[in-house]
């Protein structure tokens, strides 16, 4: 394995040119080894794996390690594979270097051209890589998994993200996405005059469901991103709710409750845990907002449903929230050694192949599968609290109630 040690690997430039200018990277700053002033760690660091090598256990563990040594906070890890790779070697790199790094990107290079994946689609980047002749390869690129999950990273991705998860009133996909809000938020019964926070908003619909459905005193909600809080706000004012606060914060150091103000009657979180770096220290943080003897109802996705376990042995690139998931039993234990009494569960959101057949649905039927797949999922989800049937590895995301010890 060739990596940049003393010397830079021996890589034609021309070979990556289409990658580094794709990221924004400076030929200098692989060739020369460009460093970070503070720590001398490198801040793009490039490592290739011959063509023969058989990416045994040990290889990959000596390159964790040097990358690990090597690379700054925010540096970008590129790795080089001589050869066309099969999806299923690449999927063992990005399980090799999970959790310490995340894969947001693959490379495939030959002397036709440059062709990029990621979660967004592929595309060409140029029809000549500038190196004609030369051998086929494939190259991932990777960022620390503290800085894809860092605090800064979560904010600009919840901003530029903002709009689209608020969900639109006219998609074919918009009854799902409302019933979903609206399970979670209505999952426990709340006493009359609550007072309610919802923990990591989003755009504020469980929150509101709730507040709605159980005439809540006053509804309280936070998110990292300003633009999805000034959405909830909106969002609660449209919706009638006039005694709604909304501010910035993450849920390590919720911004609720301040200084002199009460912890809450109940707290709703849905979808945020797997967007923690730190699971502990995200659960200390939503401990200290629920009041003795309140409620704590808290949903995420379910990384161990049998679509999450086939997305992971069949794809490469998968979202870092959906790697670092939480199963509805870690979160329960969590919490339950944390002073909470479980009071019930559920599993919803069919695992595959409803998330496929929902695409389908709202990308070529015009909706005609909406409301099927709807009651397929409502039925599903009401016979798996009841009866515990089907089991929670046929959902892609959990829900489960809580009381805090007076």
């Amino acid at each position: 394995m060739e990596t940049t040690n003393a010397s830079p690997p021996v890589i034609d430039p021309a070979r990556i040119a289409p990658v580094l200018a794709d990221l924004g990277l400076a030929p200098e700053a692989l060739e020369g080894g460009e460093r970070s002033a503070a720590s001398g760690e490198s801040q793009a660091l490039l490592l290739s794996v011959a063509a023969d090598s058989n990416a045994s256990r040990a290889v990959r563990t000596d390159l964790l390690r040097e990358a690990d040594e090597r690379l700054s906070e925010t540096g970008a890890l590129l790795l080089l594979i001589e050869g066309r790779r099969p999806q299923s070697e690449l999927v063992e790199w990005r399980n090799a270097l999970w959790p310490l790094f995340h894969a947001g990107a693959i490379y495939e290079l030959d002397d036709s051209g440059c062709r990029r994946r990621t979660l967004a689609g592929s595309a060409s980047l140029t029809a000549d890589s500038g190196a004609n002749g030369s051998a086929p390869a494939t190259l991932m690129f990777l960022r620390r998994r503290e800085h894809v999950m860092s605090p800064d990273a979560t904010v600009e991705k919840f901003d530029q993200n903002a709009a689209g998860w608020n969900g639109e009133p006219a998609s074919p996909g918009y009854p799902h996405f409302r019933w979903m809000r609206r399970f979670v938020g209505c999952f426990e019964s709340l006493p009359a005059n609550a007072r309610v926070l919802d923990f990591g908003c989003g755009a504020g619909w469980c929150g509101i469901e709730a507040a709605k459905q159980f005439d809540a005193r006053e509804l309280c909600f936070f998110d990292p991103s300003p633009e999805m809080v000034k959405i909830a706000e909106e969002n609660a004012r449209a919706n009638g709710i006039s005694q709604a606060t909304g501010r910035t914060g993450f849920g390590e150091i919720p911004p609720f409750p301040a200084e002199g103000e009460a912890p809450f009657d109940a707290v709703i979180s849905s979808g945020v845990i797997s967007f923690a770096p730190d699971a502990t220290l995200w659960l200390e943080g939503l401990v200290g907002t629920v009041a003795p003897g309140g409620t704590l109802v808290i949903g995420d996705i379910q990384g161990t449903s049998r679509g999450m376990q086939r997305r992971r042995r069949q794809k490469a690139l998968l979202p870092a929230r959906e790697l670092n998931a939480q199963s509805a039993s870690e979160v329960r234990a969590g919490l339950e050694a944390r002073g909470f009494h479980y009071q019930s569960g559920a599993g919803y959101q069919l695992t595959r192949p409803f998330p496929e057949a929902m695409h389908v649905n709202e990308t070529k039927l015009k909706g005609l599968l909406t409301y099927p797949l709807l009651w397929s999922n409502q039925l599903a989800a009401t016979t798996n609290r009841r009866l515990g049937f089907p089991g929670p590895d046929a959902f892609d995301s959990w829900v489960m109630s809580f009381v805090r010890e007076a």
